[in-house]
């Protein structure tokens, strides 16, 4: 982040803009990404994803203002990730049956687990090399990796595709971009009301819920849609898929672990940095606890042990992470974390990866040959959902309660309504004491008051902390 505020004159808003314009498109378009790999082959459609990729690498790493590098380098990045990850998955479901699909997709799972420990690596070359170095080293990654895909066998092009499903492609586009920059914005801009700094109003309401209420009108409008396609054989979303309790059933646990690692990822590293006082290097190796167990369970979970039952195996796992959480709550401390927060993390992470070993082969073995080779694109949409439901609800919730407890605490302790208000109002955010109270003297706050508001947002941060995750 310092080198691009350096050398860009970025501010934390154009950081934070160039992270959403990449999941709102990655998340956009993840469902015509599978469709598009069984219309032109799976094989061409991941060559093609990872060439947007090394471009848009190539983009960020020579640009020469933030705007370039959000619109060009990240937009790219995002359409590319909307090729390859249905890619990847529909391949699995083509090349592998019955065990070895299983073995598959537990590989894919533990890839994707390595991936959470990339902060580290990569943070480490920022740190020392600054961000261009950083995406030259992406670029020069993602190259090497469309290198391989020579190994891969030719995937041809379904037969019985007539046409592809553009209008369903553009209203589930939409739809989904709609529904996830609302859900995005729900604590920045207000769950009904807006807060500070919300762009603009619908009705006098915050335009969150708006936008998330259309998003989620247009994908209802994608069911006509879709039986309409399904006749003409290039349906975006399969009949079988809606029509298939086992579908839904692992779309959700697809989903589910993204909703906790959302959740967790908005609510502990931030409280890590700006309250406890760890360094970004000590919060990301927080991110080897859950990382290894999952990699460990997702890879080898499925080969060492193909006889147990996937259904049991993901509700042990989901009954995990919520254990997890119960953990993390009790780990919570005024300013500090305790040992539980640990030991949660590390449960957490046996929980995603037992979850992730199973549910991407439980949607795949649901349905039939060509749909389950499609399945990947609406399995991708899910981590995607589930990702920006659990940051958003995970953030709003901490938000919500940080406001009900610091407004309880301020008027039991008797400070004046206008300080409290204010603080209120510019205050709701995590950081440690001693940031705060010098925040409240810039309104103007005594060095008592503002010494005892320090204390109210201290206790009120880490017991919302500890309701958001119990």
């Amino acid at each position: 982040m310092g080198s691009l505020t350096a050398e860009l004159g970025a501010t934390l808003g154009d950081i934070q803009m160039a992270t959403t314009v990449f999941s709102l498109i990655a998340g956009a378009f993840m469902i015509a990404g599978g469709l598009i790999g069984v219309t032109i082959g799976l094989r061409r459609t991941m060559r093609i994803g990872l060439a947007l990729a090394v471009l848009g690498e190539v983009v960020a790493a020579c640009a020469f203002h933030i705007a370039v590098l959000t619109w060009g380098g990240r937009v790219l990045m995002g359409v590319g990730a909307c090729l390859v990850t249905p890619s990847v998955l529909g391949l699995v479901a083509a090349l592998y049956e019955g065990r070895r699909r299983a073995v598959a997709f537990g590989a894919i799972a533990g890839a994707a687990a390595l991936s959470t420990l990339s902060p580290i690596v990569l943070g480490a070359i920022m740190d020392a090399a600054g961000f261009r170095v950083t995406f030259a080293v992406l670029a020069a990654y993602f190259a090497l990796v469309l290198g391989t895909t020579a190994l891969l066998p030719a995937s041809a092009p379904q037969a019985g595709r007539k046409r592809f499903d553009v209008a369903g492609m553009a209203v589930a586009a939409a739809g989904l971009t709609l529904f996830l920059l609302g859900t995005s914005r729900l604590s920045t801009w207000g769950v009904v009301f807006p807060m500070a700094g919300c762009p603009f109003t619908v009705a006098g309401l915050s335009p969150a819920g708006p936008l998330m209420a259309a998003g989620l009108l247009l994908l209802a409008l994608l069911v006509p849609i879709e039986r309409a396609a399904e006749a003409a054989g290039g349906a975006l979303i399969p009949r079988s898929y809606l029509a298939s309790p086992a579908v839904r059933s692992g779309l959700l646990a697809v989903a589910m672990p993204f909703f906790f690692m959302g959740a967790q990822g908005i609510l502990i590293t931030p409280y890590l940095m700006l309250v406890a006082g760890f360094s970004a290097m000590q919060s990301g190796m927080l991110s080897l606890l859950s990382g290894i167990p999952m990699f460990c369970l997702a890879t080898f979970l499925p080969k060492l042990a193909p006889r147990l039952s996937s259904r049991l195996i993901i509700r042990i796992g989901l009954a995990a992470i919520v254990a997890a959480c119960l953990l993390m709550a009790l780990g919570v401390e005024q300013d500090a974390v305790g040992a539980a927060l640990f030991a949660g993390t590390m449960l957490g992470g046996i929980g995603v990866g037992a979850v992730n070993s199973q549910a991407n082969n439980a949607v795949a073995s649901a349905v039939r040959g060509r749909d389950a080779e499609q399945s990947g694109g609406i399995q991708g949409a899910a981590r995607n959902i589930g990702l920006a439901l659990g940051t958003a609800v995970g953030g709003t919730c901490l938000l919500l309660a940080m406001a009900t407890l610091f407004a309880s605490g301020a008027a039991e302790a008797s400070i004046a309504g206008d300080l409290v208000r204010t603080a209120a109002e510019q205050g709701s955010t995590l950081m440690g004491p001693e940031a705060f109270a010098e925040l409240a003297a810039t309104w103007g706050a005594a060095p008592a008051d503002g010494a005892a508001l320090a204390a109210i947002h201290s206790q009120a941060q880490a017991d919302a902390l500890r309701l958001t995750f119990g």
